[in-house]
């Protein structure tokens, strides 16, 4: 796996590489055939993902290719194992974009970005039947915030809200004053913000300083660690899409059980387990089905049981578009800080406590 060990997405790089070596632990420990892990830091760049991913398709001549954490390097990892004809399994980026190339080799694990926040607007309306206006804050570059946001505004006038903002800003900016002044003019009900990590959590801060009349905001970066440990009490109130919680309810036809996989990510020593450890985990675990069901290590093969089976692990259900690899078989949840914790509050199946809205009262 490429993988950032340096560079703006070296945390969520560490924790992806955590979770394939515990799966490789956990494959060697029951006795199988031996596995090993091998990685070069993408130093959070995608021409470091290019080289890297040549290096491991052209010289380490791998079996299993997993990509880095961000869409915009496991764009840069699909086009390199596009050229090789080498199946990538994309565990760390949902922007649509990916599997619009064209691409045949691309495997997808996550729910893609565009439905993130695709029961935002159903849950609002649901506890507030009044709540009629929304304002979309996000990043001016990357595909991920433009499919998050355009997902969110299809299902948002879907439900009948009018669209009363949509901000763009430049990722590299460290004041949010502004953008919040615009927000506050526009007075939505519901406000969604979706940027780099360290872009939702500074606007996070300052708009749980200024506590804006908002029924409910929406940060993509809700329900990681460091969102809570950036803004400590203050958490409180905020929702977020999520890939997979550990108190979620998802069938498991194939492999550990999550509380097994998070006793293997703990010997690890991790005790805060982020997603970005889980899926790379599931992702690994997903091409383990499919290497068992094609009986062999050819890429073709191991393509052709990505798109026929249908299964589910821990992480939830495995089943892609058989023509773009595009993963279709499952949901992300959308998760609301409540006295302190992190609740399921989407869908109605998964719902382990009513929406809090207005999120400060």
């Amino acid at each position: 796996m490429p993988v950032s060990l340096s560079g703006q997405f070296q945390v969520q790089g560490r924790q992806a590489l955590a979770g394939l070596q515990a799966w490789a632990e956990d494959v060697n420990r029951a006795g199988g055939p031996p596995v090993s892990v091998l990685y070069y830091d993408d130093a959070s760049r995608p021409e470091q993902v290019r080289r890297a991913t040549q290096r491991l398709i052209v010289e380490d001549k791998v079996d299993l290719l997993l990509g880095p954490y961000s869409s915009v390097l496991a764009q840069a990892a699909a086009g390199v194992a596009e050229q090789h004809q080498r199946l990538l399994w994309n565990q760390g980026g949902a922007a649509d974009s990916i599997h619009q190339q064209g691409y045949r080799w691309v495997v997808g694990i996550l729910t893609p970005a565009s439905e993130y926040l695709s029961g935002l607007a159903p849950l609002v309306r649901e506890a507030a039947p009044e709540a009629s206006t929304l304002a979309i804050l996000r990043s001016a570059s990357g595909a991920f915030p433009r499919a998050v946001s355009s997902g969110v505004e299809r299902g948002a006038v879907a439900q009948g809200f009018r669209i009363v903002l949509r901000q763009e800003y430049d990722p590299a900016t460290a004041d949010f004053s502004q953008v919040l002044e615009a927000v506050e003019q526009a007075h939505p009900d519901v406000l969604v913000a979706v940027g780099r990590i360290q872009n939702d959590l500074r606007l996070a801060q300052l708009l749980a300083r200024r506590r804006p009349s908002i029924g409910a905001v929406a940060v993509v970066a809700a329900p990681i660690q460091q969102f809570q440990d950036a803004l400590g009490e203050e958490v409180e109130g905020f929702l977020g899409p999520s890939q997979w919680e550990p108190s979620g309810r998802y069938p498991n036809s194939y492999g550990p059980s999550a509380q097994q996989v998070l006793e293997s990510l703990r010997r690890q020593g991790r005790q805060a387990i982020d997603y970005p450890m889980v899926q790379a985990y599931a992702a690994a675990l997903v091409a383990q089905r499919c290497v068992e069901a094609a009986g062999t290590l050819d890429q073709g093969a191991l393509r052709e049981a990505a798109a026929s089976l249908d299964f589910s692990t821990f992480y939830g259900r495995f089943k892609i578009d058989p023509d773009t690899g595009r993963q279709i078989g499952r949901s992300a949840v959308i998760v609301q800080w409540q006295q302190g914790r992190k609740v399921i509050v989407w869908p109605p199946e998964q719902r382990q406590a009513r929406l809090v809205y207005p999120w400060r009262s």
